[in-house]
Formats: C-alpha cells, structure tokens, sequence
C-alpha cells in the first residue's frame, strides 16, 4: 500500500510544510480595493493543501498563520477596508492571542501598514522597524473619516441637485405639454365652432 502525507510521522510532514512556505520571518501583502494579494517573499503563495483536508489544513494553517509577521500594506483606505477578513483567519489558526500593530507614513501620506502575528515571537522585527509612526486603527479610522467624511457629503449634496434638477425638468416638460394640449384643444374647438356657422350662412339667402 502506498504511503500517504498522513501515513508519515509529523516530523516529517513538519519538515515538508517547512518547503512549501517561505523560510523568511515575514511575508507582505498588498492590500487592495476589495482583495488581499501577496508579493513578498515569492509572490503569491500556493496554500492548496489547507483545502486537502481537515487534518492537513489544520496542521498547514496552524505552520502557516503562527510562523510569519504579516505586514498589509497599501492605502489607509485599502489596508482598514480589508484588514478583518484576514484577521479572522489568523484568529482560527493562531495558538496565542494575535498582536496588532499599525504604521502610519505621516498624516499627508496615504499609505500604511498593518503588522498582525500570532503571539509576539517576532516582536524584535517591530522593534528594529524605522519606518513609520505607529498609530491605533481607531486614530487612522478617525483619520480617514475626517476624510473621506466631507466628500461623502458633497457627493450626497450633487446627487440631490442632480434630483431636484431632473424633477424640475420633467415639471417644465409636463407644463408645458399641458399648454399644448389646452391650446391644441381651443383651437379644435375654435374650428368646430366655424364649421357649424359656415353652412347655416351658406343657405341665408
């Protein structure tokens, strides 16, 4: 009988999920407008055996989501846009409490980064870090509030003078078919009236 991934000792499947991920302490992903997408170390990852099977995606998961520091990176709006999704997976996965630290490249910078880790074995890379000024996520949702909050509301006021506008079009387009048909409808009645008189003149002698 042939032996199976599951067949062999867990050493050695340890040994095979040490080869199928990368062997650096951190991976980046790159947060975009709806979706989440690795570029380093190797750029997107193969992580097919977490879907093996129950056994397997449990051990995989558990080498994969408690070995690494993820660094989200991308704009303030992308990374806390998108963030939690992932968050919840590590959660799964995580044998300690997942740590949560926040970058901030300035306030008139529009980027970020949003390290999360299972426990905080890699703590000594935040402390080496140069880049960026840490921040909570609620001092950068309060941020991007600030900002995005006045161009909701000047979209909010253009979509209701677009409206009002569109209404006040139809009102004028509706008065003044009105018009046209009350003075179409007088002048039948103006050339009725002319009808009838005609042949009573014609006959008088």
């Amino acid at each position: 009988m042939s032996p199976t991934l599951l067949s062999l000792p867990y050493d050695v499947r340890y040994l095979i999920y040490q080869q199928l991920f990368p062997p650096d302490e951190q991976m980046y992903i790159q947060a975009y407008d709806k979706t989440l997408h690795t570029i380093s170390p190797g750029g997107t990852i193969s992580a097919n055996i977490l879907l093996a099977n129950r056994q397997l995606g449990r051990e995989a998961g558990g080498f994969l989501y408690n070995g690494y520091l993820f660094n989200l990176v991308g704009t303030k709006q992308d990374c806390l846009a998108n963030y939690k999704p992932f968050l919840r997976t590590l959660r799964k996965y995580a044998r300690s409490d997942v740590n949560i630290n926040a970058f901030s490249n300035g306030d008139h910078s529009a980027t970020m980064c949003l390290s999360l880790q299972a426990g905080d074995a890699k703590i000594g890379i935040l402390n080496r870090r140069r880049r960026g000024e840490p921040k909570t996520i609620r001092e950068l949702q309060e941020e991007q509030s600030l900002l995005i909050g006045p161009s909701q509301n000047g979209n909010w006021v253009v979509k209701v003078l677009s409206v009002a506008a569109i209404l006040i079009s139809l009102l004028s387009y509706a008065l003044l078919f009105r018009a046209q048909i009350k003075a179409a409808a007088q002048h039948s009645y103006v050339s009725r009236a002319v009808e009838v008189r005609q042949p009573i003149q014609d006959v008088t002698p």
